[in-house]
């Protein structure tokens, strides 16, 4: 791996997104529970954090037969437990790490009522107790060692895809979208395998979810998901030009993207307020193909929210204190949605 500029292997104390530093700060938590859900392909352990009771879900049907006889309650009835569940993955791609630090500052939140850096949230803390919270810094490990940057405030697109998708050995940068051509990548062809994928080469936000062997990365993470069946299920990606939703999404049923359009309404313009910059936003109509996200819905009947964080990079800045604002901020105005007005269509 190159070192492109080593300010990408430095960050504040507040910002965990090392991996064995990020794991010792798992491992200090004392009211979350740390679960470990899977390994990864290179064998690495894919851990969660949940707070708040675990309740049981009885079912007597699979979710597309409940939804075919019109009585969705024989999968599950959110009125059947007392607190909505939400699941929060980052860092699905390796390099995307400003969700991770976002949940592992929730995570203080959650301990301490303060953040890492000792900023107090009452109202997001406040929130997070009236659900069970369940988050996954790091989804894909093996993407997240290899790439092994913590931060790329200030990098320029070369850099976000060097440490992104990374490069051939003939020198070149596998640049986005082209990187989504080829699935899984071919490792034989490349100098540096970036962190987007796992160590087969497979970039799980983009499987055959039907096949009959998925990567150990994406059949944990559907696990749990279907485990937990939670309300709202919530992935946290990065780009150059966040912070924003995408969606709504084809493939889910009209109201959810509703639910989708509403939840991006109300998040930007929270960030306006606070001079946070969004950007992107909700198309005028449902966009996109079936991706992991769409996936899980269909696992567990959530609300699937996917979020792209800024990277700070030079074509839109953000400093460590703002990209972590924009992480919390999210959660609380999530959070407080759900709440006010359920995740689940009625």
């Amino acid at each position: 791996m190159e070192i492109r500029n080593p300010a990408f292997f430095e960050a504040p104390e507040f910002w965990k997104s090392d991996w064995d530093e990020a794991n010792a700060y798992l491992d200090s938590l004392e009211a979350g529970e740390i679960l470990e859900i899977g390994r990864s392909e290179g064998g690495r352990p894919i851990r969660a954090v949940a707070y708040g009771e675990k309740e049981p879900v009885e079912r007597t049907a699979t979710l597309s037969a409940a939804v075919a006889a019109g009585h969705p309650q024989s999968f599950f009835g959110p009125e059947k437990r007392k607190k909505p569940v939400l699941v929060i993955f980052s860092a699905i791609h390796g390099a995307e790490i400003e969700g991770s630090v976002a949940c592992l500052n929730l995570a203080g939140v959650m301990e301490t009522g303060a953040d890492l850096r000792g900023r107090r949230w009452e109202a997001l803390r406040e929130a997070a107790s009236r659900m069970r919270v369940v988050m996954v810094p790091f989804a894909q490990p093996d993407g997240r060692i290899r790439s092994a940057v913590r931060n790329l405030i200030g990098g320029t697109v070369d850099d976000l895809y060097y440490y992104g998708q990374g490069a051939f050995k003939n020198g070149d940068i596998l640049t986005w979208p082209e990187c989504k051509r080829t699935q899984p990548i071919p490792l034989e062809k490349m100098a540096f395998l970036g962190g987007y994928y796992n160590d087969a080469g497979v970039n799980i936000q983009h499987e055959d979810f039907f096949a009959p062997r998925l990567a150990p990365e994406t059949r944990a993470l559907i696990d749990l998901v279907r485990e937990e069946t939670p309300d709202c299920v919530m992935t946290l990606h990065s780009c150059g030009q966040g912070p924003f939703f995408t969606g709504p999404d084809n493939f889910i049923p009209q109201a959810h993207q509703y639910r989708q359009a509403q939840i991006d309404t109300v998040v930007a313009e929270r960030y306006r307020r606070e001079g946070l910059k969004p950007g992107g936003g909700a198309s005028a109509g449902p966009a996109g193909g079936f991706y992991f996200h769409t996936a899980l819905h269909h696992a567990s009947g959530a609300l699937p929210i996917l979020f792209e964080f800024p990277h700070g990079l030079e074509m839109k800045p953000f400093t460590f204190d703002e990209i972590l604002d924009i992480g919390l901020i999210l959660f609380e105005e999530v959070m407080r949605f759900g709440l006010t007005y359920g995740f689940r269509p009625g």
